[in-house]
């Protein structure tokens, strides 16, 4: 059987369900309605939709079949009129059959037949996102190395990773446990970070920077169309049709890995202004520290700080401020709520799909993600949001680098060499006049009426540009790095020993 294209929109009274059948003979069509679930069949077709709220058959259903375009649209009255089904997007959540999970690893919480019992049960009430969550300690044995969407996959990695050593930066990822992974990360960023560089887009923010930091994303100026209806169903055809539900230890890791893979994406849409170029597979996987580390921040505002930190060392445009627009962004598409979270997550799953070999990703993470997101609770998402939104702004002196320190000495040694260059300005300016009158009278003398270009001494002007060109190299001699940045990830060491 094929499960026909479909899309799905509500009225105050009906659920309109509009399938693509096309050369099809339709009196043979069958239909069934009871309780949430909906049943269509037409040979070779079959759809079966198992909705949040109840659907009732009480005469007033009816079809329209359009044979130019081979669309059948079906009116399927709700029980409650006027009642708002919420979930009519989550294409996957309404395939999924009732109650089938897609690993025994993940499986619903509570033995409670009261499905209000096990949602309180999930709810994060005493969620404390600045704390950092203790995990147990995991062995060196490679059984207990685990990584991916709630820890649920092992023995992964380790077949690509000689054939693709782009994929990760994490070099051994079965043989290294999750405690040793966050050590090795943070000493990769402090051996990676170019302060030149940073200073360089700090001192010299070119144009390109400043509208890439004002640029207006479609997800905020229209969220509903950010991603076509045919694009997004599409994609969501590719996934399998099940739901996740994840034990409440796993809940936080989920949220947390949500809000590290959607800064990711946020940033690479906003340097690209919306498009996707060669480049965006590798700016989302080097920024988010679960594509590159396989490591999962354990509270929300150390998933932040390595986001900031990532972005100010890899990318091609390391800007603090532009750091600071992307996590208001981040903000904004949590508050939407599913819908939104789940285009940018299907925007991620669709870029690296057509990589080389970061596709290897969405098997581990994005598919799980995609899933997870269409049937997690919206108090849990609302819980985040609060929890973004009352997170103190991430300042340049949370992050491992001395940015303020650097900024400060550039600034007053740029300040200094601005006053040399004008006291030797005003040298020059004096010595060219005096000459210049000089010059003049002896123009006037032997030359007459002659032009005074022809009687200009050319070796005095060449004398004064020396001089003048000698004060300004002495001006930024300390400051050369902005002119000329180096290509060395270890150029700031003796940055910070002359600071010292």
């Amino acid at each position: 059987m094929l499960t026909p294209k479909f899309s799905l929109t509500q009225t105050e009274q009906f659920v309109i369900a509009t399938l693509h059948i096309p050369h099809v003979k339709i009196s043979e069509s069958e239909m069934f309605i009871e309780g949430t679930e909906f049943k269509f069949y037409l040979k070779p077709y079959y759809l079966r939709l198992n909705f949040c709220s109840e659907i009732v058959e009480d005469g007033l259903e009816h079809a329209k079949y359009d044979i130019d375009k081979g669309d059948l649209i079906i009116h399927i009255p709700k029980k409650n009129p006027g009642e708002t089904f919420s979930d009519l997007t989550m294409i996957n959540k309404l395939l999924a059959p009732k109650q089938k999970m897609c690993n025994p690893k993940i499986e619903v919480v509570g033995s409670s037949n009261d499905p209000s019992v096990e949602q309180r049960e999930l709810l994060p009430e005493d969620f404390s996102w600045e704390w950092n969550q203790e995990y147990p300690d995991e062995d060196l044995c490679l059984e207990h190395v685990v990584y991916g969407f709630c820890n649920k996959y092992k023995n992964y990695y380790g077949s690509f990773v000689n054939e693709f050593p782009e994929l990760l930066d994490l070099p051994m990822p079965d043989q290294t446990p999750q405690s040793n992974r966050r050590a090795l990360l943070e000493l990769n960023l402090m051996e990676s970070f170019d302060m030149e560089h940073y200073l360089s887009d700090y001192m010299d923010m070119n144009e390109f920077v400043g509208d890439v930091i004002h640029y207006q994303p479609r997800y905020i100026n229209n969220p509903v169309q950010f991603c076509s209806v045919d694009d997004e169903q599409q994609l969501l055809r590719q996934l399998p049709y099940c739901q996740i539900h994840i034990k409440k230890p796993e809940l936080k890791r989920a949220l947390i890995g949500l809000v590290d893979i959607l800064f990711a994406f946020v940033f690479d849409h906003l340097t690209n202004c919306g498009e996707v170029s060669v480049e965006s597979p590798w700016n989302i996987c080097k920024i988010s520290s679960q594509l590159s580390w396989l490591y999962t921040p354990s509270s929300l505002k150390e998933c932040l700080l390595l986001n900031f930190s990532r972005a100010l060392t890899f990318p091609l445009y390391r800007h603090f401020d532009f750091c600071s627009r992307v996590f208001e962004d981040l903000k904004f598409i949590v508050s939407k709520g599913k819908p939104l979270i789940l285009k940018c997550l299907l925007g991620v799953y669709d870029v690296l799909r057509k990589h080389e070999f970061y596709y290897l990703h969405n098997n581990v993470f994005l598919k799980d993600y995609c899933l997870w997101i269409q049937t997690v609770d919206d108090r849990h998402l609302k819980k985040l949001n609060d929890a973004l939104d009352s997170l103190p702004a991430i300042t340049k002196a949370d992050l491992p680098y001395p940015l303020e320190e650097f900024e400060a000495y550039l600034e007053m040694n740029a300040a200094e060499s601005s006053e040399e260059s004008e006291s030797c300005s005003s040298t020059e300016s004096s010595i060219s006049d005096s000459d210049s009158s000089d010059e003049e009278s002896e123009c006037s003398s032997s030359c007459g009426d002659a032009s005074n270009t022809e009687c200009f001494d050319k070796s005095l002007y060449d004398e004064n540009k020396d001089i003048n060109m000698s004060c300004l190299s002495a001006a930024f001699d300390d400051i050369s790095l902005v002119k000329e940045p180096k290509e060395s990830n270890n150029a700031s060491k003796p940055l910070i020993e002359e600071i010292n």
